[in-house]
C-alpha cells in the first residue's frame, strides 16, 4: 500500500509467472521470467526396444567424495572399488567382504552425501532385500523386501526409496552404534534396537508397463515410467512419509527421446539419459536431454518439456548416471589412455556455455488478480525488469467482472513501459534487476485502453499478457510486477464535479478520440505517478535515521548525533549494529552486560559464540576447603583441565570447614566480631579478587585480542583491571555449573589427528574414518 492507501498485487515467483508458452522460462538463477534458450539439440533417435535391452544390462556406478569409484562385479555378488590401486572388494570394519544374501545378486546401488551406500539384492524368485553400508562407520545392515526392487534412491535423511515392478517401498533405520550382547541374568528390553532397518511402508505405483528409474531432490521424489501406451512420463510426489500421497503425471513431450535413467541437475531440472543411437559411431548425437516439469493446474495438462540448452557428453560407455557423494550429476564415460586398466570413468554433466534465445514470445499469465470489488478501476503497473538495448517488454490487460466472461473479454494492449530513475516506487526500496539508466531497474505504465472516448479499464478481475522481444544473444528479464488498484484520482479527489468523468467505458468496442475528462485524468495521473513516490519517501523519512535502513554514507553523522564514535574501517553491518545499541551501551557503560554487548558487536558475535568470555574474578575464587578441608587445587584436575582460578563455589554458597578461610567469611558477614588480623585477611581478599576481570579467549577469539583491548579501554571503569587468558579449548567440562557462564562447543570440530601421548581423549582429537570406499588410501594420501 502506498502513501495514498492504494493497494497492489505483487508477482515475483515462478508460480505467479506461470504461463503456457514454451518459449518463456523462469530462470532460477536470475530469479526472473526470460525468453527460453533455443539451441539446436543433438539428441539420439528414440529406440525403445534397444533401449530396454540396455536398461536390463546397464550396471550402476558410485563415486565417493575422494574420487574413489565403485561398481558391481560381473557376477553382481560383490561391490568392487578402485582407489588408484586397482579393483578391490568393499570390506566392512572386520575386513569382511560386503556380499548379498546366499544365492542372491545385487541389482542396483545408490550413494548419498553422508556416505551411506544402499544396495538392493534378490535371488530372482522369493528372496529380496536391501542392504545399507556406511562408508565412514563401516557398518552394514539388511532387511527384506516384499517384492524384487530394481532401483533404489537415498534421501538426505538416509531413507531408502526402493522401486519395484508394482510397489514403492520406503525403508529406514540403522544398527546400534556399538555391539550389544544380551544377558539373561539381567533385565533386557523387549526391542534391543527400536530403530533397526526395516520397511516402513509400501504403496502401489501408478499403472505402468515398467518403472525405469527413481531419483529425488530436497522436496520431491521423481519416477520415470513406461506406460502401457508406449509413452514415457515422469511421476512426481512430495517427499513426505504419507504413503497415500498422490502422484502428479508429466508425460514426455514428443521431442524427448526414449530414456532409461533419471537424475536431478542443478536448478531443479531433470536429466533423462537416453542410450546412444545405433550406427552413431562418431557419437554425433551426444546431447543429454534435460527436462523441466511444466505444471498447468488450471487445465490439468502437465508436461515434461525439453530445456533447449545443450548438455553434451564426451562419450557414453554405460547408459546409467553415476551416484556421487557430492551431489554433482555424472555419467559413465569411456576412460582415456591415461586411465589404464579402467575402461569406464565418471564425467560431470554441464550445460554448454553458449546462448541462443528465442527472439519473440507472448504468454498469458495463469495467475489472475482479484480485487474483490466489481468495477474496480485498475491504476498502474510497475515492472522490476532488465530490458537490454534492442529488446522490448510490453503488456496487455484483460478485465472482467465475472469468471464466465474471462475468455470473451478483449486483451487491451498497454503503452510501452517507461524507465523510472528511482530504484523502486516503494520508499527507499532497491531493484531486484539492478540499476542501469534506460535498461535496468524500475519501469512503469498507466493501465488504459488503447482508444475510445473513455480509456479507463474497469473490472473485478485482471489478467496480464506479457510480450517479450529479444535477440539471439540477449533477452529481457522480468523480475517482479506490482499492479496498483484502485486508482487514486487527482481529478476526482480535488477537482469540482464539473470537471469529473461522467461516462464509463462499457466494453472494448468503443473507438475514437478520448473526451476531455479522460485526457485530463490521464494527464493528472502522470503527475500523481511522480509525486506519490516522493510523498512516500517523505512519509518514510524516518528510515533515513534508523540504523537498519539509513544509507551507508549517513552512518557517520548519525553516530556523531548521538555522541558515539564509529570506526570508519568497520564493516557496514557492524556499524549498523553498533548504532542500534549505542544508547544502551552508553546508559549502562561500565557494567558487565554493557561491556559484553560492546565486545559482541565489535567482534561480530564472538561473545555469543563463546569465543570471548568476560568473567569477574570473584566468581573464580577457590575456597580450598569446601570438602572437609581437602585441598582442591585444579592445576592437574581432570575436569577443569588446569584453568587455574576456576573453582567449585561462589562466595556464600559453600560450607567452610577450614580456619584459614573461615576468617574471611566471618569478617565479611559479621564484621563486629572480627579482630584486627581477620580484618587484614578481608583487606587481602579484596586486593586479590576485587575489581579484577579475566577475559578468556578461545579458538578464533585469540585472533581478536587487539580488538578486544580497544573495547575494554573504552568500556571498563578506570579502577577495574583485566587480564587475558588464552585457551585452545572452547569447551571445558565442569566450567558452566561452576562459573555460571555459558560454555561454547563448536558445531563441527576441526578434524585433528590423534597423537600418541599427546592427545587428551574427551578434550581434543577426533577418531573418525573418512566416508570413503577405502579410508586407508585416503589416510595414506593425506
Amino acid at each position: 500500500m502506498d502513501v495514498n492507501g492504494t493497494r497492489y498485487f505483487l508477482l515475483r515467483t515462478a508460480e505467479e509467472f506461470a504461463n503456457a508458452s514454451t518459449r518463456l522460462q523462469w530462470h532460477p538463477l536470475r530469479q526472473a521470467l526470460t525468453l527460453a534458450q533455443n539451441q539446436e539439440l543433438r539428441l539420439p533417435a528414440s529406440q525403445p526396444d534397444t533401449a530396454m535391452a540396455q536398461w536390463n544390462t546397464a550396471t550402476p556406478m558410485a563415486m565417493d567424495s575422494f574420487g574413489q569409484i565403485a561398481r558391481l562385479s560381473e557376477d553382481r555378488r560383490r561391490v568392487m572399488f578402485n582407489s588408484g590401486r586397482g579393483n578391490r572388494p568393499l570390506e566392512d570394519e572386520q575386513l569382511d567382504e560386503v556380499t548379498p544374501a546366499e544365492d542372491c545378486a545385487y541389482l542396483d546401488m545408490n550413494l548419498n552425501r553422508e556416505g551411506l551406500l544402499a544396495l538392493i539384492w534378490s535371488d530372482g524368485d522369493t528372496r529380496h532385500g536391501l542392504t545399507l553400508f556406511h562408508l565412514g562407520r563401516r557398518w552394514q545392515t539388511s532387511c527384506s523386501l516384499p517384492e524384487r526392487a530394481h532401483r533404489v534412491w537415498l534421501d538426505r535423511q538416509n531413507r531408502a526409496w526402493c522401486l519395484g515392478a508394482s510397489l514403492l517401498m520406503l525403508c529406514e533405520g540403522e544398527p546400534l552404534p556399538l555391539p550389544y550382547q544380551p544377558d539373561q541374568s539381567r533385565f533386557e528390553p523387549e526391542t534391543i534396537n527400536p530403530e533397526k532397518l526395516a520397511k516402513t511402508w509400501q504403496h502401489p505405483l501408478p499403472q505402468l508397463e515398467q518403472s525405469l528409474a527413481v531419483c529425488g531432490d530436497e522436496e520431491h521424489l521423481y519416477l520415470l515410467g513406461l506406460e502401457e501406451s508406449g509413452e514415457q512420463a515422469v511421476f512426481a510426489r512430495p517427499l513426505t512419509l504419507d504413503p497415500e500421497q498422490g502422484w502428479t503425471r508429466y508425460p514426455f513431450h514428443e521431442d524427448i527421446p526414449f530414456s532409461i535413467d533419471l537424475g536431478v541437475t542443478a536448478a531443479g531440472r531433470l536429466a533423462a539419459l537416453a542410450p546412444k543411437e545405433e550406427g552413431d559411431t562418431e557419437f554425433v548425437r551426444r546431447d543429454c536431454p534435460v527436462l523441466h516439469l511444466h505444471r498447468n493446474d488450471e487445465e490439468g495438462n502437465h508436461q515434461a518439456r525439453l530445456v533447449r540448452e545443450r548438455y553434451p557428453m564426451l562419450s557414453q560407455a554405460v547408459p546409467r548416471f553415476v551416484t556421487s557423494a557430492d551431489g554433482q550429476l555424472r555419467y559413465q564415460a569411456e576412460a582415456g589412455p591415461e586411465f589404464a586398466g579402467t575402461p569406464i570413468r565418471p564425467r560431470e554433466l554441464h550445460p554448454l556455455r553458449q546462448v541462443r534465445y528465442h527472439q519473440e514470445s507472448s504468454a498469458l499469465l495463469s495467475h489472475t488478480l482479484d480485487s474483490g470489488h466489481p468495477d474496480t478501476l485498475w491504476h498502474r503497473v510497475y515492472l522490476d525488469a532488465c530490458i537490454p538495448a534492442g529488446c522490448s517488454l510490453t503488456l496487455a490487460a484483460r478485465v472482467y467482472d465475472h469468471p464466465d466472461n474471462r475468455t470473451s473479454a478483449p486483451l487491451l494492449d498497454q503503452p510501452v513501459p517507461v524507465w523510472n530513475h528511482l530504484p523502486s516506487e516503494l520508499p527507499f526500496g532497491s531493484a531486484l534487476s539492478g540499476y542501469q539508466p534506460g535498461q535496468r531497474g524500475l519501469f512503469e505504465l498507466l493501465l488504459q485502453a488503447p482508444d475510445g472516448e473513455v480509456r479507463e479499464i474497469r473490472g473485478r478481475y485482471l489478467q496480464l499478457r506479457v510480450h517479450f522481444r529479444g535477440t539471439p544473444r540477449q533477452t529481457p528479464a522480468l523480475h517482479a510486477l506490482r499492479v496498483y488498484h484502485p486508482r487514486f484520482s487527482y481529478q476526482q479527489r480535488y477537482f469540482p464535479e464539473l470537471y469529473q468523468q461522467e461516462k464509463r467505458r462499457s466494453d472494448g468496442a468503443s473507438s475514437g478520440p478520448a473526451n476531455g475528462a479522460d485526457v485530463r485524468e490521464r494527464l493528472l495521473a502522470s503527475f500523481e505517478g511522480m509525486l506519490t513516490p516522493l510523498e512516500g519517501r517523505i512519509a518514510a523519512s524516518d528510515q533515513l535515521v534508523h540504523p537498519d535502513s539509513a544509507p551507508a554514507d549517513h552512518l557517520q553523522w548519525l553516530a556523531s548525533a548521538i555522541g558515539t564514535d564509529l570506526p570508519a574501517h568497520w564493516p557496514e553491518q557492524r556499524q549498523r549494529r553498533w548504532l542500534k545499541h549505542a544508547t544502551l551501551i552508553q546508559q549502562y557503560k561500565g557494567t558487565l552486560p554493557a561491556t559484553n554487548l560492546a565486545l559482541d558487536i565489535a567482534c561480530d558475535g564472538a561473545v555469543t559464540r563463546g569465543e570471548v568470555v568476560l568473567v569477574e574474578n570473584f566468581r573464580l575464587r577457590r575456597t580450598m576447603a569446601t570438602i572437609l578441608g581437602r585441598h582442591m587445587d585444579d592445576r592437574d584436575h581432570p575436569l577443569t583441565l588446569g584453568t587455574g582460578m576456576s573453582g567449585n563455589s561462589i562466595i556464600g554458597d559453600s560450607l567452610i570447614l577450614a580456619d584459614i578461610n573461615a576468617r574471611e567469611f566471618l569478617a565479611l558477614f559479621a564484621p563486629e566480631l572480627a579482630d584486627e588480623e581477620e580484618n587484614e585477611a578481608v583487606e587481602a581478599f579484596f586486593d586479590h579478587y576485587g575489581h579484577k576481570v579475566s577475559v578468556v579467549l578461545s579458538g578464533p577469539g585469540i585472533q581478536l585480542r587487539a580488538r578486544v583491548s580497544e573495547i575494554l579501554v573504552d568500556s571498563m571503569p578506570a579502577h577495574v583491571q583485566w587480564q587475558f587468558v588464552e585457551s585452545e579449548q572452547p569447551f571445558v567440562l565442569g566450567t558452566a555449573p561452576l562459573l555460571e557462564v555459558d560454555t561454547f562447543m563448536e558445531t563441527r570440530p576441526a578434524v585433528r589427528p590423534v597423537v600418541l601421548d599427546n592427545t587428551w581423549l574427551g578434550q581434543e582429537g577426533l577418531l573418525r574414518n573418512p566416508a570413503a570406499f577405502s579410508p586407508s588410501d585416503v589416510h595414506a594420501r593425506t
